[in-house]
């Protein structure tokens, strides 16, 4: 069966349009669906629209020159797969272009059939697998959860939105973290395994998402803990009810081979900006308040200055 991939050929110049379709269309293995525009923004509101496996990017157009079509490309579709393609056969602007995010480069001129496949081909595939590499380098093994690299860039973020938000309103802007512990976690290690210890925290992960919004972020921070970053949250009370919310979802029976089990957590919350200005203050608060719950278990607190 006949491989089918979606182009997007961003290419002002008509001769060099139809040679490139022309070289694609030799191809016994592939069939290319090829879109073809003749300006960057024009290709930008083409990927609103469409999904493409590879785009041929002309870093030469009417409306944008150099690699900044590229970070352009790059910044509005980072996941899609760019061959850049330039009239210069210069091996240090290649270098610049595959830094700046491109998977390859071609030159006018020198490109065979074979040539512009295999390159496709080849970008491809090194597309997905820098995807799954930088997925694995920001989410948890275990459960798929941001981990605490990305934890930590999504709060700094988080926290800029918020710093924004309350020069624009003094009501705007608050951002709370919770971090939660499981209670008694270790029994369950000890008692049944590691095996179906990971598989009740994959459970928990799951739990912990249908918990929140859109907006929200929860992160495995390692072992048996994990955090919650809350955004535009108005008041104490709507950490309040959160917190309520994850405590009562954690605590309906988990089935596991036949084996119940039931968890509960403790809940440590601070928020921005007056628990803290910064990620490692607000982490450091939160800490504190959820030792406060570990004393009873099953519980959450806010942080109130105290130390542990």
């Amino acid at each position: 069966m006949t491989e089918l991939l979606h182009v997007l050929l961003i290419e002002d110049n008509p001769g060099d349009s139809r040679l490139l379709q022309e070289l694609l269309r030799e191809s016994k293995t592939v069939n290319f669906d090829v879109q073809r525009v003749d300006r960057l923004s024009s290709g930008l509101e083409r990927l609103t629209n469409y999904v493409f496996d590879v785009i041929l990017l002309d870093i030469g157009l009417p409306d944008s020159a150099g690699l900044d079509s590229l970070i352009a490309v790059r910044r509005f579709m980072p996941d899609v797969t760019v061959i850049v393609l330039t009239g210069h056969d210069d091996e240090n602007f290649g270098l610049q272009a595959t830094l700046a995010g491109a998977q390859d480069y071609l030159v006018k001129g020198q490109i065979s059939s074979q040539l512009l496949i295999r390159s496709i081909r080849y970008s491809i595939e090194r597309k997905h697998f820098e995807t799954k590499l930088e997925y694995l380098a920001t989410h948890d093994g275990l459960t798929g959860l941001p981990n605490r690299h990305l934890f930590d860039f999504t709060l700094h973020k988080a926290l800029e939105r918020a710093r924004r938000e309350q020069h624009k309103s003094q009501d705007g802007g608050t951002v709370a973290v919770m971090l939660l512990d499981l209670d008694n976690f270790k029994v369950v290690n000890d008692s049944f395994g590691h095996i179906q210890g990971d598989s009740l925290l994959c459970v928990v992960a799951n739990r912990l998402q249908t918990c929140l919004r859109k907006v929200d972020t929860v992160a495995r921070m390692g072992g048996d803990e994990f955090t919650l970053v809350l955004e535009n949250i108005k008041n104490a009370q709507d950490c309040a009810i959160a917190a309520k919310k994850v405590l009562k979802t954690l605590s309906d029976p988990i089935q596991l081979e036949g084996t119940t089990f039931r968890t509960s957590a403790s809940i440590g919350i601070s928020i921005y900006p007056m628990d803290g200005a910064n990620p490692e203050s607000l982490l450091q608060h939160a800490d504190i308040a959820m030792y406060r719950s570990k004393k009873t278990g099953n519980a959450y607190h806010f942080y109130s200055g105290e130390t542990i």
